[in-house]
């Protein structure tokens, strides 16, 4: 929503050749409900193709938003730092394309900003092919739930801990954020985390229980591709926070990602044959071992299959 008076809150959609899926985005939040914040859309498409310019030419020809075309070689990470220093209203929400908001995201969310604030993420619904069938919450909490500690704020991100805030769905004080990108604490695909946790140096963080998105969920996530040192330098990371890295929890953290590396792995019994394989195999076989026989396991487990 373009207006001649400056934008309170900025809204950044970060796409990458995804033009069925950035149509449901863009649309999500040209439809918001009248809110009391001025609100600007930018389109940042860092795509390769050629794809998403030739639908919004299509279908936006009068476009409600601006569009900037990237030169498609940017990382993600590369890409983020780029919309991040750009930024210039005192809020700013970086979206992705392949998300949906609910109506009401940008009414909700500006109304609950307060002074000490540096960051609001809501709840959101998980979908694969369709959002009539988004059932699943991102979190399991019933009420707004307050963040001013690191240490607090990263175990949500350990299993059993009752979900997370997904980081689509924040709105930022843009000048912490601006901050916070300048001294990334670690670098990889879970750095994400640590800039969200650093944000507690400048005030304090809100999830709120209501889902405000939707979720998707397909196979060009950037979850789904398991990166052994990023999360090891994750788990370091926790450790400077206070976490204990021999923890039930940090033990369960460490067996769920080995398992998806295996998976990703691919021809088993093939990989068999590699003795550090085996060794990995070995290992994981040890850590399920030891977590079955604790409380915390089975609790978790049960809570996950209630919640689903």
């Amino acid at each position: 929503m373009l207006t001649e008076e400056k934008a309170q809150v900025q809204i950044y959609i970060l796409s990458r050749d995804r033009p069925k899926f950035l149509r449901e985005a863009i649309d999500s939040i040209l439809n918001q409900n009248q809110s009391l914040m001025k609100f600007e859309i930018v389109v940042s498409d860092n795509s390769k193709s050629g794809d998403v310019s030739k639908m919004i030419s299509k279908h936006y020809s009068t476009k409600n938003f601006k569009y900037i075309k990237r030169g498609g070689m940017l990382s993600s990470r590369e890409h983020f730092r780029l919309v991040v220093s750009e930024l210039n209203s005192k809020y700013a929400v970086l979206f992705h394309d392949d998300d949906v908001l609910f109506p009401n995201y940008i009414k909700i969310m500006s109304s609950s900003l307060q002074d000490n604030i540096a960051a609001i993420g809501c709840n959101a619904l998980v979908f694969k092919s369709s959002i009539l069938n988004a059932k699943i919450k991102m979190h399991k909490f019933f009420l707004p739930k307050w963040f001013n500690s690191e240490k607090f704020f990263l175990e949500q991100y350990l299993p059993g801990s009752g979900g997370i805030a997904p980081y689509p769905s924040y709105l930022y004080r843009t000048a912490y954020l601006k901050q916070a990108f300048l001294n990334i604490p670690i670098k990889g695909k879970h750095s994400d985390v640590a800039i969200l946790s650093s944000l507690l140096n400048y005030g304090e963080i809100l999830w709120l229980e209501s889902p405000l998105m939707y979720y998707r969920v397909h196979d060009s996530n950037d979850s789904v591709v398991e990166s052994i040192p990023d999360r090891l330098a994750l788990i370091y990371y926790m450790k400077s926070k206070g976490i204990d890295k021999n923890s039930i929890k940090i033990l369960f953290f460490r067996t769920v990602f080995w398992i998806r590396w295996v998976k990703q792995q691919g021809a088993f019994l093939l990989n068999l044959k590699r003795w550090r394989y085996r060794i990995v195999i070995a290992s994981i076989l040890l850590k399920i071992i030891k977590l079955i026989r604790t409380k915390y396991f089975w609790k978790t487990v049960l809570s996950r299959h209630i919640k689903r």
